[in-house]
């Protein structure tokens, strides 16, 4: 029998997120997926922030202009994208504090096979394609499953943790799982709705395909048609008409485009497409330009046989969570664990974040010798408590989203924008704070129970920016996290040579005194970062805000301000413990509670049992 320290069933982004954030702290993996190939059928279409800033911490960077493009703003319309939009949510400013893109509109093959091509890199990581999960036993210390090959080979795979990476249909809930009591139920945003969901594939027409094309005459090259009749960024349509969600996702070369509308009289009879075609065919006929002119020639249509209907089908959209998110050594993570309606892009996402999540908490009860059934469960139910904490902010935008497409404007949305627009015009009126900021400055503080010290101001997100020293060029501040495996990195914050020097000098006492598991956090993973520029220290490498001018081709923020990451500290912050997925553990003003905070770190984890909540 083959034996492994993770088994993942699903290869989706949930899962090859797991593989390759266990990957980071050295734990082996193996990946069982059913298919032989990937889907070629784009499903999820967005990637939220979350998901972006995870992907560039997994390596992926790089690729994910090959993936898809940046999101724009959303616009939100009255009946059709094609009608001037009446809220444009401009995405581009730097609501997240992040440094990295807020948004992708992807095309999930191309970002699964970007995932398998890294997994494929690493020696932790083994994916097995055509493999099907048929049952599990599971013990004290182990799981062990049988899967079945293609080829109809039968064969066992043991491993310390099976996680169910498989979907809302998958095996690991729906057939292991649910005779245990685990389903999914309904939970803060309570939608049911059938909506049709289309992926078109355009191809531009040109005056040598269609000479009679009313447009050449009034001077529009086949790139102008293009953005004239399938405009930029993502549009919801609110009603009158059906509600829809609709627009552009991939590299823009590709020329995809999602088309979802809602048919809540849906039965078996009905024809999608034909459905489809009603619905579009209005969208897609133009009368006047940009500007409003109206056509000398009258009514013009984009050309139907330009138009690939790659799918056409109706879906069920609903939000449900699990009512609880592990057995013993059995866990959910993404649409096993949780399902969202499309408005707020936040399925991909939320799995993502759960297996990022996940990992760090593996790899230290990987690691602990301590580590029983009572010391797991107590691990599992803080990364349940916060995720369920994580999975409800993403439905609240969800909903948010939801309303706006499927009822309209209202009252309370016209007043909210208006004094936010108010704030910004008049000097002495407070400005409105971004929600998203807000949410990300408060990360899991309404945990009570989770993984950070509430007491030493734990819990927040810290923010993301580029970072350099002397020894390193440019680097996302992510980064300062991933030098050495631990969940902890101990970060020093000093502002001058003499400050620098002797904080660090404690701070490493500090550990050498406490003597926590290296595992939570070692003199290795210690950081010493300067938010006021450069120190000059002989022996120690100082990090500060890299300058503008220095990041040469790297992406940044239109409203990029380095001054963020020292932000989400306090002032009189000068040591802090922050975790591998980005949240701070406690802070410490001084060096007493710097020790405080290293003792509460190794309790915490000790007397994890203790804070077994469901």
């Amino acid at each position: 029998m083959h034996k492994t320290e993770v088994i993942i069933v699903g290869a989706g982004p949930s899962g090859l997120a797991l593989a390759l954030s266990l990957a980071k702290f050295g734990v082996k993996s193996v990946i069982l997926e059913r298919d032989n190939e990937i889907s070629e059928d784009p499903r999820g279409v967005f990637l939220t922030h979350q998901a972006v800033r995870v992907l560039w911490d997994l390596g992926l960077g790089a690729d994910l202009k090959h993936i898809g493009h940046d999101i724009e703003s959303i616009n939100f319309h009255k009946s059709s994208f094609k009608t001037e939009p009446w809220y444009i949510m401009d995405s581009r400013n730097d609501f997240a504090q992040q440094t990295v893109q807020n948004g992708i509109f992807q095309m999930q093959p191309r970002l699964e096979a970007a995932m398998r091509r890294k997994v494929g890199e690493s020696p932790y990581c083994d994916l097995q394609s055509g493999c099907e999960v048929t049952d599990r036993e599971q013990s004290d210390g182990s799981v062990v499953i049988t899967y079945k090959t293609s080829n109809g080979t039968v064969s066992s795979l043991e491993g310390a943790w099976l996680v169910g990476a498989d979907g809302k249909r998958g095996i690991v809930r729906k057939q292991l799982l649910e005779k245990t009591g685990i389903k999914q139920v309904e939970s803060v945003y309570k939608y049911e709705g059938t909506w049709i969901a289309s992926n078109l594939k355009i191809k531009l027409p040109t005056p040598v395909t269609h000479p009679d094309f009313p447009l050449w005459k009034l001077g529009y090259n086949p790139e102008e048609t293009y953005d004239l009749f399938w405009p930029r960024c993502f549009h919801f349509c609110c009603p009158p008409g059906k509600p829809t969600a609709s627009g552009r996702f991939g590299p823009h070369e590709e020329r995809l485009w999602r088309h979802e509308f809602a048919q809540d009289d849906w039965d078996d009879s009905m024809d999608a497409e034909r459905l489809l075609w009603e619905q579009l065919t209005p969208m897609i006929t133009r009368s006047s330009d940009e500007r409003c002119k109206p056509f000398p020639c009258g009514d013009v249509t984009f050309p139907r046989n330009c138009i690939q209907v790659n799918r056409c089908r109706p879906f069920r959209f609903t939000h449900k969570v699990a009512n609880r998110w592990f057995d013993d050594r059995t866990i959910l993570v993404g649409d096993a664990a949780h399902v969202f309606p499309p408005f707020g892009g936040q399925g991909i996402a939320c799995g993502m974040v759960d297996s990022h999540e996940l990992a760090w908490r593996l790899f230290l009860l990987q690691r602990l010798p301590t580590a029983d059934r009572a010391l797991s469960d107590g691990m599992l139910n803080t990364w349940a408590l916060e995720r369920k904490i994580g999975v409800k902010a993403a439905a609240i935008v969800t909903k948010f989203n939801g309303q706006l497409c499927n009822v309209g404007d209202t009252f309370g949305f016209w007043f909210f924008r208006n004094m936010a627009w108010l704030s910004r015009l008049i000097p002495f009126v407070p400005t409105i704070p971004h929600p998203f900021t807000v949410a990300e400055r408060k990360g899991y503080n309404s945990a009570t129970d989770g993984f950070f010290l509430s007491n030493f101001r734990g819990g927040g997100r810290v923010a993301q920016i580029y970072v350099e020293s002397r020894e390193h060029s440019p680097m996302l501040s992510d980064e300062l996290l991933r030098l050495s495996p631990t969940v902890l990195t101990l970060l020093v914050i000093g502002r001058d040579t003499t400050n620098v020097t002797e904080l660090v000098h404690h701070a490493k006492q500090a550990l050498d005194d406490v003597g926590v598991p290296p595992a939570i956090v070692s003199p290795d993973s210690l950081r010493v970062f300067s938010p006021t520029g450069p120190v000059d220290t002989e022996d120690i490498d100082v990090f500060f805000p890299a300058a503008r001018e220095n990041l040469g081709s790297r992406f940044v923020q239109e409203s990029y301000k380095p001054s963020t990451y020292a932000e989400r500290f306090a002032h009189t912050t000068k040591y802090a413990l922050i975790r591998n997925d980005f949240y701070i553990f406690a802070q410490a003003s001084s060096l007493d509670e710097l020790v405080s905070c290293l003792w509460e770190s190794h309790r915490r984890v000790l007397e994890a049992s203790f804070l077994e909540k469901s």
